[in-house]
Order: C-alpha cells, then structure tokens, then sequence
C-alpha cells in the first residue's frame, strides 16, 4: 500500500474528529462561505480560496452527523 492510499478497514477522517465536537464545532464556525461563495478560512494569501463548503468544511458536517447518530445509539440503550 502506498503512503496517500486508505486502508478499506481505516476509519475516515470524520469518524475519528466525530469523537471531538469541539475541534468539528471550531471548523464548523470557522469555515463559513464569504461574499464569493468561497470558505472564509481557506484563503490563500493572494485572497483566493476553494469553493465553499470547502473540504474540512464536508468532513466537520460528516462528524458532527456520525456524533448525532453515535449520540442517538448510546441513549437508545
């Protein structure tokens, strides 16, 4: 396997920050979409910036979904 490729049996990115709401609540306030509709967070210093919802954007909305549901099982229980 190569050092950039994902294991099948690795846990995405979002499911390991699910287990930090406060680092996916920061990303979450911190990666909103400006006038441009480009993330305020990810500028480069020319002042351009990817398209929002930006990457980190995706994945801090993706655990904070799968902290919902691991949320919900554990008071299933």
């Amino acid at each position: 396997m190569n050092a950039g490729e994902a294991r099948d049996d690795a846990p995405s990115m979002a499911a390991v920050m699910a287990g930090m709401p406060v680092v996916w609540r920061r990303l979450l306030l911190a990666h909103v979409p400006d006038r441009l509709g480009r993330c305020a967070e990810c500028r480069t210093s020319s002042g351009s910036g990817e398209r929002w919802p930006c990457s980190l954007r995706r994945i801090a909305e993706e655990a904070e979904r799968i902290y919902g549901l691991e949320l919900g099982r554990a008071v299933g229980e």
